[in-house]
């Protein structure tokens, strides 16, 4: 059996000699899609002895989200029904939607740890309901290996976050502010200052439009998100759209943004694309997390902070908040959380110091009151 390579178009592919038919026709086996002739040229002898050796496994267009509804539907005579329909409602709610579009065969390592940090920084899921996510993709993928859809198990070894108690890194106020004065002059200024300053999300800054701002009732609406895979609506599970309230420094800032985009969208003109979005490129196209993890960890470089997640701002956020003794309800709404609970799993640690201050508070007005009423009484 012989091999080799073809150029078509601007990629390669691997053409394998399979002999003749019974008509004495030549018969060929095709793999396209390498960018690079040394790409494909290093994939010739793996799939030239895995075709030799019987475990070859043909290439499938099928999604993850194919496979996971048939594998599901196999699985209702296997599990409990507790179990199942634990299993449905994170694969309906989680994993399909962020890794359902996917090819089987294309899943990766990579994919699969983004999915995971996403389901912690943005999604702010416990430790453990993710290792329960993961268990599920991984014997999802078991079992397509066991079929012979697959080579591997590339959910195998990959580390979730540890479950225990949660240790977040927050700045505090001078920390915070030294941040946000040095980088003050860069024009996506905007997209850190709404975190620190609001507790939204990245996806939800990156996803924010200028017609989901009110700035004469100085509010904003989380409508969308943007995800590594594109935009998506900001339902929540109860369907509700989160109202945001800003201060005047934030509205301020957001009106300075304002006046760059119609700049940048001036100078652009008909190349300029129009997304309105307030967290845009130069030339108005969306910035995908990746690209703005990266703006972030290029800041932390040059001011002189500790250093912590772009997540951590939201947490600064809502520490601080509470830290002055904001309601934890106020917070919660802030944040998005779908109850007070989640709010107090996060920052429950807090609570001690809080209340210690409150009392102290609490106290000191309540005894300077009445020590006034009886000065003013004499």
């Amino acid at each position: 059996m012989k091999g080799h390579i073809r150029k078509r178009g601007n990629k390669y592919a691997i053409v394998v000699d399979l002999g003749r038919d019974h008509n004495g026709k030549r018969k060929q086996k095709w793999f396209s899609g390498y960018d690079r002739k040394k790409d494909a040229e290093k994939d010739l002898p793996r799939i030239l002895n895995e075709i030799n050796q019987g475990t070859f496994i043909e290439p499938s267009n099928e999604t993850f989200k194919t496979y996971l509804e048939k594998w599901i539907r196999n699985k209702k005579t296997q599990i409990k029904p507790t179990t199942l329909d634990n299993y449905t409602r994170m694969l309906q709610n989680h994993i399909i939607p962020a890794l359902g579009h996917i090819k089987l065969e294309k899943l990766n390592r990579l994919h699969l740890k983004e999915f995971y940090s996403m389901l912690e920084e943005e999604k702010e899921l416990a430790p453990s309901s993710i290792k329960k996510i993961h268990a599920i993709v991984r014997s999802a993928l078991s079992d397509a290996v066991e079929d012979g859809l697959i080579m591997k198990n590339v959910a195998s070894g990959i580390k979730t976050p540890r479950i225990g108690p949660s240790k977040i890194k927050v700045w505090d106020e001078k920390q915070l502010m030294t941040f946000l004065n040095s980088i003050k002059e860069d024009p996506l200024y905007i997209a850190f200052h709404l975190p620190a300053m609001t507790g939204m999300r990245r996806g939800e800054v990156l996803g924010l439009r200028w017609q989901d701002i009110d700035f004469d009732q100085k509010i904003l609406r989380v409508m969308q998100t943007i995800t590594t895979e594109g935009f998506s609506d900001a339902k929540t599970q109860t369907s509700d759209k989160r109202t945001i309230d800003l201060d005047d420094v934030t509205i301020m800032e957001l009106k300075k943004r304002k006046k760059i985009v119609a700049q940048d969208k001036l100078k652009a003109g008909p190349a300029y694309e129009d997304n309105d979005l307030v967290v845009c490129t130069p030339l108005g196209k969306p910035i995908y997390p990746r690209n703005y993890n990266r703006k972030w960890y290029n800041f932390l470089e040059k001011v002189d902070v500790p250093k912590i997640r772009v997540h951590d701002l939201r947490h600064t956020h809502a520490t601080l908040m509470l830290l002055q003794g904001i309601p934890v309800k106020v917070v919660s709404e802030r944040l998005g959380h779908a109850s007070i609970e989640i709010t107090l799993n996060i920052y429950g640690h807090l609570l001690p110091s809080i209340q210690k201050e409150a009392i102290k508070l609490f106290s000191k007005n309540l005894f300077e009151n009445e020590k006034k009423e009886n000065k003013n009484s004499l």
